[in-house]
């Protein structure tokens, strides 16, 4: 008879042991002894059977689904170790389980006690094992879970309470885990590559670009994985342990990780610091809401940006390149153009901006804004209080968060205890603003505006590489760029045709105009 084979763990670490091995080489060794034909193995990796998700989402789910779809017209014996890696459920859903499994044709088949349970002999002994192996197993789980779960919520207080101590060996990969007791050391190679792929986000860099250049280079991807991918830089970007913090969660046995709310603080050594971070978290804000979807070459440095004067909508860009005339001289025919007006939605401004003459004229102010960074302190005064700045604020916001869900349960049960707890956050969060608000003020008094010539030395440089033959110079450069362009210009309005021109709000502060008269005229 057809033998399907059904293997399950609840945990990822019981996987990386033996389990696997042992449970197929018993099953398998069960089906030949009985001369069954082994039709199919079924494993559930990591999947807990105290929740019943096997059953839903899992090989299990499967193989019932296919048994309904009548894949098995002539019947099929599932076999498994013992009757609790069917499941750990409550007794009653267990012998209603197994109920309906028989009515279809199936054979439940146990190594353990050599046990056949099918349709028509479950008699008052059957039904008294069933229910009997089942509660013992819903019970042994159901009381493993609570050890565990205090066990962790121990764990929890103290790390909250400000002691320092390794909780799991299991570390970021950055880090490693040495010593009695033990302690988190970071792997320098791997945490420079940590801090280099924030630092060329920060640079308008994005992960695919990052990891095009990383496996160019042949740089030691972490883990077991043959190459960088995307999907693993946007992990690191978007981990906290970078910055040194463990965000706690709980995790029953073989659900998902649910995030707590809670934050411990420089729980884990940092390896990027905190402006940094934030710079990079910001970073990838600006390219998720204005400019996702660019292309490698970065033609367009307004794209998502540039509007419509007349009728609102998005100038979209046209793009045929340079082009020799009869006369031998070259001429560039790439145009930005009203998507109303090409649509034919009524607009009336039907101007082909000529992108190199207004990205030419647009680039000055703005450039100017973003390479104002001149300061009367050494660079590494400033730098040193950019961190304290960006840590603090970091800092503050958690305080802040604490301080509001223990206003939240406060007011929701009216408990003292809540409410003294919310005191002593909301205390906490005040001091922490106090301290955020005095070194912003440190670092004001640290900067002052750079001289018109150190701005016109820098501009100078950085638009020579725009245009640069080389094209990752060219592609670091135009991002740099495009990065300010649109964190700085809050607004870029294309008018005419009459007056033709830009008009842009730079900082939130400035409204400049650009006229087309006067781009010609510089030209």
């Amino acid at each position: 008879m057809d033998c399907v084979i059904y293997i399950r763990w609840s945990s990822s670490e019981q996987g990386k042991g033996s389990s696997l091995e042992r449970q197929q080489d018993i099953c398998r060794r069960h089906a030949a002894e009985n001369q069954w034909t082994v039709v199919d193995e079924l494993v559930d990796d990591g999947i807990s059977a105290f929740k019943g998700e096997h059953a839903s989402s899992g090989s299990l789910g499967r193989f019932v689904k296919d048994v309904e779809e009548g894949l098995y017209p002539d019947g099929v014996i599932l076999l498994c170790e013992q009757l609790d890696r069917l499941s750990r459920q409550e007794p009653g859903r267990v012998f209603m389980w197994m109920m309906n499994l028989t009515d279809a044709g199936v054979v439940v088949a146990t190594v353990d006690g050599a046990r056949r349970y099918s349709k028509g002999n479950f008699d008052m002994a059957s039904i008294l094992e069933v229910v009997v192996k089942a509660q013992l197993s819903h019970e042994e789980s159901e009381k493993k879970s609570q050890r565990l779960g205090a066990a962790w919520a121990a764990k929890r207080r103290r790390l909250n309470a400000g002691e320092k101590f390794v909780i799991t060996r299991r570390a970021p990969a950055w880090l490693e885990v040495i010593g009695s007791p033990p302690v988190f050391i970071p792997i320098p190679e791997r945490a420079a590559i940590v801090r280099r792929i924030f630092e060329e986000t920060v640079a308008g860099f994005g992960k695919n670009h990052i990891v095009k250049n990383l496996n160019l280079e042949g740089v030691p991807p972490f883990g077991r994985a043959d190459a960088w991918h995307a999907s693993y830089v946007q992990k690191i970007l978007h981990n906290p342990a970078v910055v040194g913090e463990l965000h706690l969660a709980r995790k029953a046995r073989g659900s998902k990780r649910q995030v707590t709310g809670e934050i411990i603080l420089d729980y884990y050594p940092s390896v990027v610091d905190a402006d940094l971070h934030r710079r990079a978290i910001a970073a990838m804000a600006e390219r998720s809401r204005k400019f996702t979807g660019r292309g490698r070459k970065l033609v367009n440095l307004f794209s998502g940006l540039a509007q419509c004067g007349t009728c609102g909508s998005k100038m979209t860009f046209r793009g045929k390149g340079r082009k020799q005339r009869a006369d031998g001289t070259w001429v560039n025919e790439d145009y930005l153009v009203c998507d109303g007006y090409q649509r034919g939605k009524g607009c009336s401004n039907g101007v082909h901006y000529n992108y190199a003459i207004w990205e030419e004229g647009i680039l000055d102010p703005i450039i100017l804004e973003a390479l104002h960074e001149d300061r009367s302190a050494t660079q590494a005064e400033v730098r040193e209080l950019e961190i304290e700045v960006a840590r603090l604020e970091r800092t503050w916001e958690i305080a802040q968060a604490k301080s509001d869900s223990a206003l939240r349960i406060a007011v929701e049960t009216g408990r003292n205890e809540a409410q003294t707890l919310w005191t002593e956050l909301a205390a906490a969060s005040d001091a922490a603003g106090d301290q955020l608000d005095d070194a912003r003020a440190r670092l004001v008094s640290l900067v002052h505006a750079p001289s018109v010539e150190e701005q016109q030395k820098r501009v100078g440089a950085l638009r020579s590489s725009l245009q640069d033959e080389d094209e990752t110079t060219r592609f670091e450069a135009r991002s740099k760029v495009m990065a300010a362009v649109h964190a700085l210009v809050d607004r870029l309005t294309f008018f005419g045709p009459y007056p033709l021109g830009v008009e842009m709000e730079v900082a939130g502060e400035r409204l400049i105009s650009i006229h087309y008269d006067e781009l010609i005229q510089a030209g």
